[in-house]
């Protein structure tokens, strides 16, 4: 049951959303992929580049490192720091051309916004949540509530209460973006909604009417894990192993913790040509692994390292490239765990399989055009 409905509220706050580092990476189809020149950026002593934009609507990234709002562009890889902002930000998520966050405020939560496409953008106070900012704290690794953007409903979320049960964040306040109104979050409602909507807009697949168009299908649909424990795309006759050339042997981190593995989809590239999910090889509170990706043909499948399921965040671009974030040592690694003496960093995968380094910190949002 703990895993049940650790899977559904982490779905529920994603669906809106090994410390060695080396200078080369190797897929384990014996392909030698080379890194991209690094470009790890420590806030505390950041240039700004000439060419940096001079309104922040050329972003499609904002970025936080120890309560520092940054914006990124990804096409031409620039970084600013966003200065205006003096309290410490704690999320963020883009709407449109405004990004909200929520700050603490006197022992409470705020939200805020920023209009990006006028000049010189100041920050907006919305409102006040009618939360302790502890309230929004897991017990666990000390993680703040993300904010939730759910599109269908033009509405903003912030998990609170956290409950041992579940190790997290159990319920959730909803502030609507049109009305300005901050209600409580009803899943039950919520659920009978969606499943109503669902049986209105369409008829259930059979064999006469199945087509398949990875162009415009989820690659969820296609995927299973069969008694051999590997994952598989499966489309009709075809069927396409995605984890055989991996070693996940190399990933277990505490045998006495291993299970048996488990594979759960996450998300799929733009073009439907690859798919992100997780490798769930242990559990201990939280389940632990790295983050993996696979092309649906089986040629290309990688782990990506220093990567672990239990608190992961990874987007793909338009272009194809995958953001996330990993870690890395920053100290001597005798005698501790993999992840003591590491800082979490934004990295970035592009189709191609090169890789770079480019942002430390532990949370970015990315802007859909």
């Amino acid at each position: 049951m703990k895993r049940h409905y650790y899977f559904l509220l982490m779905m529920l706050a994603m669906g809106v959303v090994s410390c060695d580092f080396s200078a080369k990476q190797k897929t384990d189809n014996n392909t030698t992929v080379v890194d991209r020149q690094e470009m790890v950026v420590d806030s505390s002593d950041i240039a700004i580049p000439e060419q940096a934009p001079t309104d922040l609507s050329e972003c499609d990234m904002a970025m936080l490192d120890k309560g520092k709002l940054f914006f990124y562009n990804s096409e031409k890889q620039i970084l600013m720091p966003y200065e205006t902002e003096t309290d410490s930000v704690v999320n963020s998520v883009f709407v449109g051309d405004k990004l909200y966050y929520c700050v603490p405020e006197n022992g409470k939560i705020v939200l805020k916004s920023i209009q990006l496409d006028v000049p010189d953008a100041q920050p907006v106070k919305e409102v006040d949540w009618g939360l302790d900012f502890e309230k929004c704290v897991t017990e666990t690794y000390g993680t703040v509530s993300p904010l939730c953007y759910y599109a269908g409903r033009n509405m903003l979320g912030l998990w609170h209460e956290f409950s041992w049960d579940s190790y997290s964040l159990s319920e959730q306040k909803l502030f609507n973006l049109d009305t300005k109104e901050i209600t409580d979050w009803n899943w039950e409602k919520w659920e009978q909604e969606e499943l109503a909507q669902q049986n209105h807009e369409g008829e259930e697949q059979t064999e006469e009417n199945y087509t398949f168009d990875p162009v415009k299908d989820e690659l969820k649909d296609y995927l299973i894990q069969k008694e051999d424990g590997n994952y598989w795309f499966v489309d009709g006759i075809e069927h396409v192993c995605l984890t055989d050339k991996i070693d996940f042997n190399a990933y277990l981190s505490d045998p006495s913790y291993a299970s048996e593995r488990e594979f759960n989809y996450l998300s799929s590239s733009p073009d439907n040509l690859k798919v992100l999910y997780m490798a769930i090889l242990e559990w201990g509170d939280y389940p632990h692994g790295p983050l993996c990706v696979s092309s649906i043909d089986g040629t290309y499948q990688v782990a990506l390292e220093d990567t672990d399921c239990s608190d992961y965040k990874a987007q793909w671009l338009s272009d194809g490239s995958l953001v996330y974030v990993g870690y890395e040592r920053i100290g001597p690694d005798e005698g501790i765990s993999k992840w003591d003496n590491c800082v979490p960093v934004v990295k970035r995968v592009y189709p191609d399989g090169t890789w770079e380094s480019f942002f430390r910190g532990n949370d970015f949002q990315l802007r859909m055009p």
